[in-house]
């Protein structure tokens, strides 16, 4: 598989190389199809009363589409032909192409101040592997921003993490493909390279057996950043902190909550 750019700027990033094979990308949205991070955003987007939206690191277009539904304009951004090319047939398909604008690229391609808020869901804050790809995706995103616009994303908590139920047994699914027939799909830990200063680098194996036999296999590196680095990461992009939640029902933040949910704004001056 080929390795693609990451959706900060030209940097590349090996953690994105799956979403490039169409055939990983089909059985994407199956795999990840529970809904509860796109009910959250959009009910939090609802709240904060935004009428144009930014989704960085948009995959196939799920929640951009929800968005562009609701009357919200969209503008979506990802590294990933095969994904973009998905999510144009998904709003073409429910006729809200005049509401959504897909970008093939990166976040620097952004309009400035264009969004009153920007979302990164499905855990893309952890594909920035570099300190230096985080830096810049929240400097981007604080660009494309209004003055007071509202930045929102989750990381799982590395403080919760139980790596010893990442095996087959604990993973393994049954699910059924998009073309027809099943698909078996499980995953196991191939690495963990320790990082004290930025949080640990994790690499999970994904194993996806196809209804004709074949099997495929691809590895994803996650970097798992502890709390007060990305507390402090947000203060030096410039953005005012406004919530941490802890998972999708917005439980305050523990230490063995599975999530944690930020939510930050651009000053208004």
């Amino acid at each position: 598989m080929s390795t693609p750019e990451n959706a900060a700027g030209p940097a590349t990033n090996a953690a994105f190389a799956w979403t490039q094979d169409p055939e990983l990308v089909a059985i994407y949205d199956v795999e990840n199809s529970g809904g509860w991070d796109h009910e959250f955003y959009l009910e939090l987007v609802e709240e904060l009363g935004a009428t144009h939206v930014t989704d960085i690191g948009c995959g196939t277009g799920v929640f951009g589409v929800m968005l562009a539904e609701e009357g919200i304009q969209v503008t979506g951004v990802d590294p990933s032909a095969a994904m973009i090319d998905v999510a144009r047939a998904r709003s073409t398909q429910a006729q809200v192409q005049a509401q959504v604008r897909w970008i093939h690229g990166f976040a620097d391609q952004l309009e400035t101040a264009a969004a009153d808020a920007v979302i990164m869901e499905g855990h893309v804050a952890q594909y920035f592997l570099d300190r230096a790809d985080w830096d810049e995706v929240l400097a981007q995103a604080f660009r494309t921003l209004k003055p007071g616009g509202h930045l929102s994303f989750e990381s799982r908590n590395p403080a919760a993490l139980e790596l010893d139920a990442w095996d087959a047994e604990s993973t393994r699914e049954t699910l059924p493909h998009p073309d027809g027939g099943e698909f078996i799909s499980w995953m196991e830990i191939a690495g963990v390279t320790a990082d004290t200063d930025d949080g640990d680098l994790i690499t999970a194996r994904a194993h996806n057996l196809l209804p004709d036999s074949r099997e495929i296999i691809a590895e994803e590196t996650l970097r798992y950043r502890p709390l007060k680095v990305l507390q402090d990461s947000l203060t030096q992009a410039g953005f005012q902190l406004v919530e941490i939640w802890g998972d999708w029902d917005r439980e305050k933040l523990a230490d063995d909550s599975p999530e944690m949910i930020f939510l930050a704004q651009k000053p208004l001056r």
